[in-house]
């Protein structure tokens, strides 16, 4: 997945890049007004394309960089109201190039100032533009303080979500093995398709955790339906994707199964590791079903939650 990162000269695009990347760049080159950036996060190639914000390149660069685009964010400075007319010319030729129905996100930069209400209002009422189908969401964020930092990062795990509906990719069983003081929790959630972990697919499925402080990422093919596997030393999980003819969208696959290890992760952090069935419970429900439009059908999924018992597994 490619997302572009634009906007006019000066605007901080590259401070927020460099804020959202951290230490995990892993190459970095620069070449006619571009940066780009590959990153590895839990084992997945995400690319970021920093592009340049003087006039030569944003008639030169921008059209063809953005057509090739999976997700846009376009980077506006907050407190510079002068150039924001100009700012959204751009804005409105990039929804134009950008590949339709792609998500669009607008950070407002304010820098190391204090977030000003009237500012983001003034914002989203000079930006609204006919969309294009694109879905787009207004943001305010630092790269200095890092506040908003962290949505961020929630919105490009949602535009992975997008690309994976729009790729025609749909979900029926999903399953995760997670360690409590307690013991070994499963929780599953699957459509009315009974015929789901019968198929040969259940014999693989079992929990399964990676040595500490590395994870583990698997990927095969049983029945015209693709598994995918995600863990970390205690949270395993397993993802099994609708029949289908044409297998596609893998590595948004295991993205999505990354990013729910990371939002177990940020679960234990606020509950000090103590993590109970209804701490589960209550996110998978609001994230994986309610939040979710992958599921192949159009009723919720099943939710089952329960202890398992390790003596009968081995």
């Amino acid at each position: 997945m490619t997302v572009s990162i634009a906007g006019l000269d000066g605007v901080g695009k590259t401070s927020i890049v460099n804020k959202l990347l951290r230490e995990e760049i892993t190459e970095t080159y620069s070449t006619y007004g571009i940066n780009q950036e590959i990153v590895k996060i839990n084992g997945l190639r995400l690319g970021l394309t920093d592009l340049g914000g003087k006039e030569p390149f944003r008639n030169s660069l921008w059209p063809s960089y953005l057509s090739r685009s999976d997700a846009l964010i376009y980077v506006v400075d907050g407190t510079r109201e002068e150039s924001l007319d100009e700012s959204r010319q751009w804005f409105v030729r990039a929804l134009k190039w950008i590949k339709q129905n792609s998500p669009v996100l607008v950070l407002i930069n304010t820098w190391d100032k204090p977030i000003d209400d009237k500012v983001i209002k003034t914002v989203n009422e000079i930006f609204t533009t006919p969309s294009n189908g694109h879905l787009i969401e207004y943001l305010p964020i630092s790269p200095i303080t890092g506040k908003n930092m962290n949505k961020t990062v929630d919105w490009l795990a949602n535009a992975i979500i997008t690309n994976l509906i729009e790729a025609g990719i749909t979900v029926d069983y999903f399953v995760s093995y997670i360690k409590t003081e307690t013991g070994i929790v499963e929780a599953s959630i699957k459509t009315a398709d009974e015929q789901i972990v019968d198929e040969g697919s259940f014999p693989v499925i079992r929990y399964k955790f990676a040595p500490k402080n590395e994870s583990i990422l698997e990927y095969m093919r049983i029945g015209g339906r693709q598994v995918v596997m995600a863990a970390d030393e205690k949270t395993s999980c397993w993802l099994i994707t609708t029949r289908t003819e044409e297998f596609k969208g893998t590595s948004l696959l295991m993205k999505l199964l990354t990013e729910f290890i990371k939002e177990i992760q940020g679960l234990r952090i606020q509950k000090d590791d103590d993590l109970s069935e209804s701490d589960l419970t209550g996110y998978l429900v609001k994230y994986m079903i309610n939040n979710q439009p992958f599921w192949s059908e159009k009723q919720l999924p099943m939710f089952e939650i329960s202890s398992v018992d390790t003596e009968e597994l081995f």
